[in-house]
């Protein structure tokens, strides 16, 4: 609907498995491969879910060297006021590897886990089992969040979004949000958890359940550098973030606004 704020590209080649079984559900785990504290803590919380469990190893963004073509390092500064991090990057990436194996996979649904949330299993399972029912209603329902959001129930199971928010840290996803995603992954210009959420730009319903039942550990960042990051303060980057932060908020209200009104025109059927 509204898919010209930040990539305008579809030309990601996407490997999918069409034979898919209807209903079912994959868990993907990103992990770094050194991060083993964080693997024994969180794996078993997963598998209590009763859902098959594929981990992905994640890009240490360190590792990536110089040759960084596929970042638009210019709009991302525009964007935020510095340039991106190398485990930022690597955060991204790491998504990307596990919307592809989703993809690649026998599953219709997908549950993409970050290896420092926790959660009570009994009502997450519940909470996916009830969204798998009703698939109808979204593309993808974002359980781990911060922000606000000015949630607006669609239903007493699931609310829509009117204001910003972002976090990845679990998240629930059909095959069709996958394939957006993929299509318009590049370039990177933003941190994924604020790319993933702008659903105006995939053209998908996001919504999130309330009260939100998954949250992070507080563990240390895995993906920020030990030098802080330079923030640039003149006025034309200023001008250029305030422009931003105002575009998004207003293209996030109307499409939101509009995605909320058609579910709930849908429900009264």
């Amino acid at each position: 609907m509204f898919n010209y704020l930040f990539n305008d590209s579809y030309n990601n080649p996407i490997e999918e498995n069409i034979n898919f079984t209807k209903g079912t559900v994959g868990s993907y785990l990103i992990n770094m491969d050194k991060a083993t504290e964080r693997l024994n803590l969180v794996l078993p919380i997963i598998e209590q879910l009763g859902f098959p469990v594929k981990r992905i190893a994640a890009v240490d963004g360190r590792s990536l060297g110089d040759n960084l073509d596929f970042v638009d390092k210019e709009t991302y500064k525009n964007y935020f006021k510095m340039y991106p991090e190398l485990g930022t990057i690597g955060c991204a990436l790491s998504h990307e590897k596990a919307l592809r194996e989703f993809l690649k996979s026998d599953n219709e649904f997908a549950i993409v886990f970050e290896d420092d949330v926790e959660f009570d299993a009994d009502k997450l399972r519940a909470a996916i089992k009830n969204a798998v029912s009703h698939k109808e209603f979204w593309d993808v329902i974002g359980f781990e969040l911060i922000h606000n959001g000015t949630p607006i129930k669609v239903t007493d199971d699931f609310a829509c979004y009117l204001t910003n928010i972002k976090d990845a840290g679990c998240y629930l996803l059909n095959r069709y949000a996958a394939r957006q995603y993929l299509q318009k992954f590049y370039p990177i210009k933003m941190p994924w958890d604020h790319y993933y959420t702008a659903s105006w730009e995939f053209d998908i319903k996001f919504l999130g359940i309330e009260p939100r039942i998954v949250r992070q550990r507080g563990l240390p960042s895995q993906i920020k550098t030990s030098a802080k990051p330079e923030k640039f303060k003149n006025l034309p980057i200023l001008i250029k973030n305030a422009c931003f932060n105002i575009r998004r908020e207003i293209v996030n209200f109307i499409y939101n606004a509009i995605i909320l009104r058609r579910l709930k025109k849908n429900i009264k059927r």
